[in-house]
């Protein structure tokens, strides 16, 4: 497992009683953690006890990954998927497959965990060009309409019935780390009084970031799933799990059209009831198991099964943008503590020489992630990284947004801190489909810093990144923006690989 990281102390608002220590606010951002992302967020005294609940849930994950990767054929469950006897299997892997167990029962089929060779045939398909045929879905129907394995908890044993329909836990089973990792974390560094752990966008926030502080979390809009774009809502948790599931981060695309890599075990086809389902729940591994469920199941079903599940409160959308709340998601979305407000934006109206309605420039990101070797045994950290946008005179119009909230590094984007001179906001935690480690997407709406259109022409967008203690990188990249959609590209540096610049209405 190789990652990336960064720590960036704040100082809370001190909220407490005057004899209380104060509380800190820690983040750490690792990449290529289960594939995907991993942001911490620890309040603690000190950087000594944010570290230890960093160490210890880094050391859960890992520990928990040798037993439930599908990826890894050393893993527990890659060895479960190549047996053809019973073997022993452990507590945790006893514990996700009974889960599942249960979910496919409650959801009447419509969750499973031994969908392996359903997704082979539709990435099969991808690379053909053409759809699994009825003949190639039958039998694999048949073998998920049974059972995949037989577990035996007394005895820790675990016998596979279906060969051919390799174990995939990958949904369940990031949950299940999630939430695992929190409380390994909580349990080494006693002193840490609040933790949010978010892996690709599944999250656990338990206790507070400070004294009657709940922690806020957006959702992601799926029309608009671009990092740096506005939430759909934002709700505030305390010692609850969120997770969401959604297709516009991952897919198939078959002969041109763009298809869900969410499955439905009933029919063997992609889900396309939901654009997106995000569930609060108890813990990581119920909301996961649900929020997927919720993409499959008509929205009326799945408020149902939600309503059915002690604890769980659910937001849907489906197909045609219409929003679908559990009886008690509204409470989450109540108003926070009040805080300063940013100054106006003054907007104008679009004139004869703006942008075409909804078109946008979508800026597609690659970081590369350097990895650990004997020569360079610590852990490389992520770059620092600042996008914007001049027009054609040079003149810096947009700063479409900057990744990093330390000083002294920002200041060693050079480029970008000359015309800027000033540190970001707080980068907040997100709930959303789980992306690909070291991958982003980013969103330029046409407006300038004031919120004012701006007119048609051709722009440059500028990538500058700087790794603490590495590499530093900047490169731009033209865009025609006019009245049809066009395409360019910034090109790669030392610490990204080329990010390709679409022009037009927002990519599906």
């Amino acid at each position: 497992m190789r990652s990336t990281s960064r720590l960036i102390p704040f100082i809370l608002l001190a909220c407490s009683v005057a004899s209380a220590p104060a509380t800190e606010l820690f983040r750490f951002h690792h990449d290529n953690i289960l594939g995907t992302s991993l942001d911490l967020e620890i309040a603690a005294e000190n950087s000594r006890q944010a570290t230890a609940a960093e160490t210890a849930t880094l050391a859960e994950i890992e520990r928990l990954r040798k037993i439930l990767s599908g990826y890894d054929a050393t893993s527990e469950l890659g060895r479960l998927n190549s047996a053809t006897a019973p073997i022993p299997c452990s507590k945790e892997l006893l514990d996700v497959l009974g889960a599942y167990e249960s979910w496919q029962k409650r959801s009447s089929g419509a969750y499973s965990g031994h969908v392996g060779e359903l997704t082979q045939l539709w990435a099969k398909a991808e690379k053909s060009g053409t759809l699994p045929a009825q003949s190639e879905l039958a039998p694999v129907l048949t073998a998920l309409a049974a059972d995949g394995w037989r577990s035996d908890p007394t005895n820790h044993m675990v016998t596979r019935l279906s060969s051919p329909q390799s174990l995939n836990l990958n949904s369940l089973g990031k949950g299940y780390i999630v939430t695992r990792a929190s409380i390994a974390a909580r349990k080494a560094a006693p002193g840490v009084t609040g933790m949010l752990v978010n892996i690709g966008g599944d999250i656990f926030a338990s206790g507070k970031p400070a004294a009657e502080m709940p922690w806020e979390i957006r959702v992601a809009d799926p029309k608009h799933s671009e990092d740096n774009a506005p939430p759909l809502t934002k709700v505030r948790l305390d010692d609850q799990a969120i997770s969401t599931s959604a297709a516009y981060e991952r897919g198939y695309t078959v002969a041109g059209k763009r298809y869900s890599h969410i499955l439905d075990p009933r029919t063997g086809y992609p889900a396309n009831g939901a654009a997106s389902a995000t569930v609060v729940a108890k813990e990581n591994a119920t909301a996961n198991a649900l929020a997927t469920t919720l993409c499959v199941l008509k929205p009326e079903e799945g408020l149902a099964l939600v309503k059915s599940t002690p604890g769980a409160e659910c937001l849907i959308v489906d197909a045609d943008g219409r929003q679908w709340r559990s009886d008690r998601f509204a409470a989450l979305e109540g108003t926070p503590a009040p805080r300063p407000s940013p100054p106006p934006i003054t907007t104008i109206a679009a004139s004869a020489g703006s942008w075409p309605d909804g078109f946008q420039v979508s800026i597609a990101i690659e970081l590369i992630l350097p990895q650990t070797t004997k020569k360079r045994p610590k852990r490389p950290k992520r770059p620092f990284v600042a996008v914007w946008v001049e027009d054609a005179s040079g003149k810096r119009v947009r700063n479409i947004t900057v990744w990093g909230d330390e000083r002294k590094y920002l200041k060693e984007l050079r480029s970008w801190w000359a015309g800027v001179k000033e540190q970001p906001d707080t980068i907040a935690s997100v709930t959303r489909a789980t992306r690909s480690a070291g991958k982003y997407r980013i969103e330029w709406d046409g407006k300038d810093d004031q919120g004012q259109a701006l007119p048609m022409g051709t722009y440059t967008i500028t990538l500058e990144a700087k790794r603490e203690h590495g590499t530093y990188s900047i490169s731009h990249g033209p865009i025609e923006c006019g009245k049809s959609p066009t395409k360019g590209a910034i090109p790669a540096g030392t610490e990204f690989g080329e990010s390709q610049l679409n022009y037009g209405p927002p990519l599906p």
